[in-house]
Order: structure tokens, then C-alpha cells, then sequence
């Protein structure tokens, strides 16, 4: 899987989402934190998180297609 290409998706469409549909939690706080700092990265954001960039990735990827394409 290439993140790179997935974090670009992921991040406009955490802009552009309504994060009231967004029931799990950390991932409407992860949104909040993208909203924030738009240009932020995928490992600054795990480092602001404190867990490892290739975890959350996995994480924002299924919590993604969870959502997204159900």
C-alpha cells in the first residue's frame, strides 16, 4: 500500500467531512487535529499522538474504507 498517495486522500477528505457522522472517537479527534494543522504529516501527526506512523496509518486506512466505502 503506498500511504503517501492514501494520506493525501485521507487528509482532504478529513477536511472536507462532516465529523458529526464520525462515530469512532479518536479517529473525530484525529480529524479535529488535521482541521487544525493542514499541512501537517502523517509522522508528525503520530509523533504528536505518541504511537508508532506505521500503526496509525493501518488504523486510518481501515477506519477509512470502514466509512468511506460502506
Amino acid at each position: 500500500m503506498n500511504y503517501s498517495k492514501f494520506w493525501t486522500r485521507f487528509k482532504e477528505w478529513a477536511l472536507t467531512t462532516n465529523d458529526e457522522d464520525i462515530l469512532p472517537y479518536k479517529l473525530r479527534k484525529i480529524i479535529e487535529l488535521i482541521r487544525q494543522n493542514p499541512d501537517i504529516t502523517l509522522v508528525r501527526l503520530a509523533g504528536y499522538l505518541d504511537t508508532d506512523a506505521l500503526y496509525l496509518a493501518r488504523y486510518l486506512l481501515n477506519s477509512y474504507k470502514s466509512l468511506v466505502e460502506t
